[in-house]
């Protein structure tokens, strides 16, 4: 019987792109692949459980049923699991796989109080480390550092991924200092559209114009909390937008709707003018309102900028085709 193979996927940064990269190897791997992220982070609602977002998304994507078990505890200083749970978890996931991706948490310090850090549990596990970096001086400096103590703990280092690249000049650096890059991943502007229907959703807003909008295409959002003079610039410039702002600011709701923008969300619960929403029920641009203040809404619309829906094949599908592209899969399969 074939030896099952891992890979623990150490972020040196937050958002540098781990999830990426996990669904790029579930998606490449040609044989039977399994998932595991011990500690869960950004949640989703599923049923009457919150589980991880990357969790939700890797059952899918895997049709692995008890999506639960892929991402099991929260970190809790405070009442620290023993490792000896999270490695039950793991083992009882390996079952019938011949690839486990085991996914650490976005800051590279989680866990370091109590021994449960990204070196811990890759030691605890046997997994050799793949880092995942942007290309920032920051991340650079933290793949030396993780180099180190990979060293003194004897842990095997596979390399780095470089995710958001242009092209790297720092790649001779890092091998001729003993880091392998395996790989180069561009940035992928795909990843951060989503639908006004999914905003919707999200914040159970209530749609009072432009129903027919809702699958609109989102690429950025503007917060509309500047004079109106100020903001008819940006207006201009931002393309494919969602607009938040109070329902009282008429002429910002109005100069929105005159310009490229796929939804408009006014918060506080302050409804718009007849004027506003009748211009937006004729050219299709959707007026969400809701009673959470434009902070929260922010907070919302930044989530899923940065989230892949389980649903969106077109999404999974050009992620599975860049990495394939892109990153030396051989070398983190042991292929």
């Amino acid at each position: 019987m074939m030896e099952m193979k891992n890979v623990y996927l150490a972020s040196v940064a937050s958002k540098s792109g781990k999830s990426v990269l996990s669904l790029g190897l579930a998606t490449n791997y040609p044989g039977k692949a399994g998932f595991y992220k011990p500690f869960r982070e950004s949640l989703v609602q599923v049923g009457d459980e919150l589980m991880d977002q990357d969790a939700v998304l890797m059952s899918e994507v895997l049709k692995i049923s008890e999506g639960r078990k892929l991402s099991p505890f929260v970190y809790d200083f405070n009442e620290p699991i023993p490792m000896s749970r999270l490695t039950a978890g793991y083992h009882e996931l390996c079952e019938d796989k011949e690839f486990m991706i085991i996914e650490g948490s976005r800051d590279p310090a989680t866990g370091s109080a109590h021994k449960l850090s990204h070196i811990d549990i890759a030691k605890a596990l046997n997994a050799p480390i793949v880092l995942v970096a942007t290309p920032t001086r920051q991340s650079i400096d933290m793949m030396f550092l993780f180099k180190e103590l990979c060293r003194q703990n004897k842990i095997k280092i596979l390399g780095t991924v470089i995710n958001r690249s242009s092209g790297l000049p720092e790649r001779s650096f890092l091998e001729g200092h003993g880091i392998k890059v395996l790989g180069e991943i561009p940035e992928m502007s795909e990843l951060k559209t989503f639908r006004v229907s999914e905003i919707s959703d999200k914040m159970d807003a209530k749609v009072i114009a432009g129903g027919k909008g809702m699958e609109n295409i989102v690429e950025t959002m503007l917060v509309g909390a500047m004079s109106i003079q100020a903001a008819l610039g940006y207006m201009r410039r931002t393309k494919r937008k969602a607009m938040i702002t109070g329902g009282d600011r008429t002429e910002m709701l109005l100069a929105a709707l005159s310009t490229d923008t796929s939804c408009i969300i006014v918060t506080g619960g302050i409804k718009p003018s007849h004027t506003v929403l009748s211009r937006a029920d004729e050219i299709g641009v959707p007026v969400l309102m809701t009673t959470e203040d434009t902070l929260h809404v922010t907070e919302i619309i930044e989530h899923l900028i940065a989230r892949i829906d389980p649903t969106d094949k077109d999404k999974i599908a050009h992620v599975r085709n860049v990495v394939r592209d892109n990153v030396d899969l051989n070398a983190i399969f042991g292929l």
